[in-house]
């Protein structure tokens, strides 16, 4: 079920034209964050907590989204 939601989220973000969609999954499943999040910014892959989703966890998915992308 975990799974699953994690998935659903995955692919909006990915609709909602991230523009490295890759970035957001592999950090999704990196940091493995509670909650969803939802991109703030359609020109660089940024995060910010949704449902459930926690300020710590969009800190570490955007520090881990930045370490990536360099």
């Amino acid at each position: 079920m975990k799974n699953g939601l994690l998935l659903m989220i995955l692919l909006l973000l990915a609709a909602c034209g991230s523009p490295k969609p890759g970035l957001v999954t592999s950090c999704m499943f990196e940091v493995k964050p509670p909650g969803t999040y939802e991109s703030t910014d359609l020109n660089s892959p940024t995060v910010v907590p949704g449902d459930g989703g926690t300020q710590a966890g969009a800190d570490a998915l955007n520090d881990c989204i930045r370490r990536k992308a360099a």
